[in-house]
């Protein structure tokens, strides 16, 4: 049962982790209180989101089960795991805004999905020049229709994108999650004024580490509702 927009925020992002690392190849569960990935560990995301600010005693014996190196998304920003070999990495802010509209909007010309492994490498390359991390995104996520590769182009070329998934529902309408969103330099409120122009008739969940930007997302309508924090697993 959903209760409120961090709740729903937790679980939207519970479902986009576990589409990426279920997609990778990693045994996938989901708990009362927890959703966790065994066996594979993938970076920049977690091997275990907290659904819930007061987790039963199962998170903490699964997270004895955690590899070295493995990360945690806090989503409520409610646990000390310091003491049993955790490190915090950062804290962020969970955003929501309230759909804008009850009819779908008209999708732009230079608004368009990755549909094909080939444009996925595209999307990826603009992504992010490290392409190391490119093996992150399985083109098998393509098939999954609850999760958009969107991208702007712009006189031919991939000027922004962002991955957009589906669900849970709140009061009645499906949460959109917003990640993994890039841009041209200095283009972020424009590029997210268009990213997000088709999902207007959907309540649209995101995060931000960085405080500055804040206010970006605010102009768009966005409100805070909560913190979260990332832990990493440290040797001992």
């Amino acid at each position: 049962m959903i209760a409120d927009r961090q709740d729903a925020c937790a679980h939207n992002n519970a479902f986009w982790c576990n589409a990426v690392l279920k997609a990778a190849g990693a045994k996938t569960e989901f708990h009362n209180g927890h959703w966790i990935a065994r066996e594979k560990s993938l970076p920049l995301y977690p091997n275990m989101v907290t659904l819930t600010a007061s987790p039963g005693a199962d998170v903490y014996e699964n997270l004895e089960t955690l590899p070295e190196g493995a990360a945690v998304k806090d989503s409520f920003d409610s646990l000390d795991l310091a003491p049993i070999g955790f490190e915090k990495l950062f804290s962020g802010t969970w955003l929501f805004r309230k759909a804008k509209t009850d009819k779908r909007p008209p999708i732009r010309p230079d608004w368009h999905k990755v549909a094909h492994g080939e444009a996925l490498k595209k999307w990826l390359a603009a992504w992010n020049s490290n392409d190391q991390l490119h093996g992150v995104f399985s083109s098998r996520l393509l098939k999954n229709r609850s999760i958009d590769f969107a991208a702007i182009s712009k006189d031919g070329q991939l000027k922004a994108g962002a991955v957009f998934n589906t669900g849970p529902k709140l009061d009645g309408k499906e949460v959109v999650g917003l990640t993994n969103m890039f841009c041209r330099r200095n283009w972020r409120y424009s590029a997210l004024q268009e990213l997000l122009e088709p999902y207007g008739h959907k309540p649209v969940c995101t995060y931000e580490t960085d405080d500055a930007l804040l206010p970006v997302y605010r102009q768009l309508g966005f409100e805070d509702c909560g913190k979260l924090s990332v832990w990493l697993k440290s040797g001992t």
